[in-house]
């Protein structure tokens, strides 16, 4: 995949349909592309509390990682806690958004904007999944987006220790799982003892 040429093809969107907040399409270095099996997408970035509002990728490793000491996102705890779950280094991981550009909030984003950063984001994944074979979706738009793509159905459904939300797990014909979380922002499923052993179901291999 051409990084540039991804990187202008969102830059016209982002001119076009006003995105004044900017963008931030992966929180990995673009070469995670060619090299992980393991893939966490969320919904869109929050506006950006520095000047680095516009970025393809983050070429000096996991934004996630390198935020860890002085983020207030209860999301990068969660994902630095999910990489240990997972025996991985957050640099292993592909990390990224289904919707590149950045609002104060989702329903901040009018129904166009919804839909074309949805529908720049399918066409993105569709090509950097293809050597993934775990993929990680926190929240509902983010997975049924992914679930329809690429053809997912259910598999496993788990409570999730956390009153009643569900965790699920999905396959498709290619054989590449999808876990459905929930926004670990607001559900912080891997601080909580009550979870791990659904966390641990719901990621078992079947």
């Amino acid at each position: 995949m051409d990084r540039i040429q991804w990187l202008n093809k969102i830059e016209s969107i982002k001119e076009r349909y006003d995105f004044s907040l900017g963008y931030h399409l992966l929180y990995c270095p673009w070469s995670t592309i060619q090299d992980s099996s393991v893939a966490f997408i969320s919904l869109n970035p929050g506006r950006s509390i520095d000047k680095s509002t516009q970025k393809i990728s983050e070429e000096k490793g996991n934004s996630y990682k390198i935020a860890e000491n002085n983020s207030i996102s209860p999301i990068t705890k969660q994902f630095l806690e999910l990489c240990k779950f997972l025996g991985k280094l957050p640099e292993e991981i592909l990390t990224g958004t289904i919707h590149p550009f950045r609002s104060n909030n989702w329903n901040s984003l009018s129904n166009e904007q919804k839909n074309i950063g949805l529908k720049i984001g399918q066409e993105f994944w569709s090509e950097a999944l293809l050597k993934v074979d775990l993929i990680i979706c926190v929240g509902n738009v983010t997975a049924n987006t992914i679930i329809k793509m690429l053809d997912f159905k259910i598999n496993t459904t788990v409570a999730s220790g956390w009153g009643n939300i569900k965790l699920k797990r999905y396959k498709n014909y290619k054989e590449q799982t999808l876990v459905h979380l929930p926004h670990l922002s607001t559900f912080r499923i891997f601080s909580r003892n009550e979870c791990r052993d659904s966390l641990t179901e719901v990621f078992k291999r079947s």
